[in-house]
């Protein structure tokens, strides 16, 4: 099931309120505060990759494409069930949902460990999120393209061939599964252009 795109009611200009449909798939984009490099080194990669797959078990939460990069990653899931959150009246107070309790969860775990290794209690590590609804699947697969070549997109591996080896994604699973024919395929199928923009 995919967004219908339809707003549904006001949106405060710098947190719109999020809807959530059964069986719908979103992709989500988590930054760290103010762009720091907080997962600059492998073992605190190792610390996300960790809490991400605990989390997907423990909240049935289906996990399709991931990407961890320095200061920022991408999902591409599903939600279990139908949950959703909305303004109750003039104020910004939402009900709970299983994708906003995931991602406080992520977010809020692995600061703790983060500044636990860091000896630094209390800092603040993530900045917002953003979650988009796929709306049909075209976009859907226009996501999976754009987590797919983000290794190359940000310089961490030399050719778009080696993305599909990086390990802090989900891309080798991929990989495997596709081969680099079924890929390409799909890329051509799927285009996304602005992944290339200022290469």
């Amino acid at each position: 099931m995919y967004n219908d795109g339809i707003k549904h009611g006001k949106e405060h200009i710098n947190r719109p309120h999020h809807i959530y449909v059964e069986g719908a798939y979103y992709f989500i984009i988590g930054r760290c505060l103010e762009g720091k490099k907080y997962f600059s080194t492998s073992q605190k990669k190792d610390i996300f990759v960790s809490v991400l797959q605990n989390l997907q078990k423990e909240l049935n939460i289906k996990i399709y494409s991931w990407f961890l990069l320095n200061n920022h990653y991408h999902i591409l899931c599903s939600l279990g069930e139908l949950t959703f959150t909305t303004p109750k009246s003039d104020h910004n107070i939402s009900y709970q949902s299983t994708l906003v309790k995931f991602i406080k969860r992520l977010h809020v775990i692995t600061s703790l460990l983060i500044n636990k290794q860091d000896d630094t209690p209390g800092r603040k590590i993530w900045y917002q999120y953003f979650d988009y609804c796929i709306r049909n699947k075209a976009d859907f697969w226009k996501h999976f393209n754009y987590i797919i070549k983000n290794p190359f997109k940000h310089g961490l591996v030399t050719s778009l061939e080696k993305s599909f080896h990086y390990k802090y994604s989900s891309n080798s699973t991929w990989f495997k599964r596709f081969g680099m024919d079924g890929l390409n395929e799909c890329f051509i199928k799927y285009p996304v252009e602005e992944v290339f923009l200022g290469d």
